[in-house]
């Protein structure tokens, strides 16, 4: 039987399962508990808003179920948090496999964006399956919304996580500095509160932040006639332009490091 060579698609395919593969394994141990440690980890953060206002005896910011409040502001923040940070990762803890013929710089972004765009999508399925034991309406009034934040985070999370990793391999502490912004955002968004009872000054100002408008876009699809004001146009145009200096610096000036 005749001998067929493999296409350069099925290479690039071949490259990015090992690496997936070795990723998984080597950062989660190799083992059931270790990535399921990785996918429940994300649940802290609605654990923590959650408790703080039934420890404070805090009245709800919107709606009657504070379990879903938290869920629908800290999902997109989950997303857009966990990809673009480990995506920055990728390339300092896999170095060493770059300078293989067949594994490109590019290889080792993507197959890191992958897993964790698989790691986050188990967490929100996690964290909103702990809502539902909780007693809280997690099924979506507007189901097209929800889907539509959820993508549009993922976007956002992508095109940061590709300018991080442009940023990093130029200089290196910004593997430290990228959390300011990201805390910037953070705390901006709305994700624990209500970005409405800001003063308007303020709020002038936070509406420059995209990951404000997924998450008000995420919680419309909760509570009917919220979040008129969010812009998706808004959401694409910061996304787009991120993705395309990272991509840029990614393809033109990264490799001359490697080379």
């Amino acid at each position: 039987m005749a001998y067929q060579a493999k296409s350069a698609l099925e290479i690039q395919l071949d490259v990015l399962g090992a690496l997936m593969l070795r990723d998984i394994r080597t950062r989660f141990g190799g083992t059931m508990w270790g990535y399921g440690i990785a996918v429940g980890w994300p649940c802290a953060h609605v654990l923590v808003i959650t408790g703080f206002y039934a420890l404070r005896h805090m009245p709800t910011p919107l709606g009657d179920s504070i379990v879903l409040f938290a869920v629908s502001g800290l999902s997109p923040y989950i997303i857009m948090n966990y990809t673009s940070r480990k995506m920055m990762e990728g390339p300092l803890q896999n170095k060493q496999l770059i300078y293989f013929p067949q594994v490109k710089f590019f290889d080792v972004v993507m197959s890191r964006a992958i897993v964790e765009i698989c790691t986050s999508s188990l967490s929100i399925f996690l964290v909103f399956f702990i809502a539902a034991c909780c007693g809280a309406q997690i099924v979506p009034y507007d189901a097209f919304a929800f889907c539509e934040s959820m993508l549009l985070a993922l976007g956002l999370a992508l095109s940061i996580g590709f300018l991080n990793v442009f940023i990093s391999q130029m200089f290196p502490p910004w593997m430290i500095g990228a959390i300011v912004p990201t805390l910037i955002m953070y705390f901006t968004s709305g994700a624990f509160f209500m970005t409405e009872s800001m003063p308007a000054v303020i709020y002038e100002y936070v509406q420059w932040n995209p990951l404000m408008h997924v998450v008000k876009i995420c919680r419309s699809s909760f509570y009917p006639g919220y979040g008129t004001d969010a812009s998706i146009l808004y959401v694409l145009m910061v996304s787009g332009a991120l993705a395309m200096i990272g991509l840029l610096g990614i393809r033109f000036i990264v490799p001359r490091f490697y080379n």
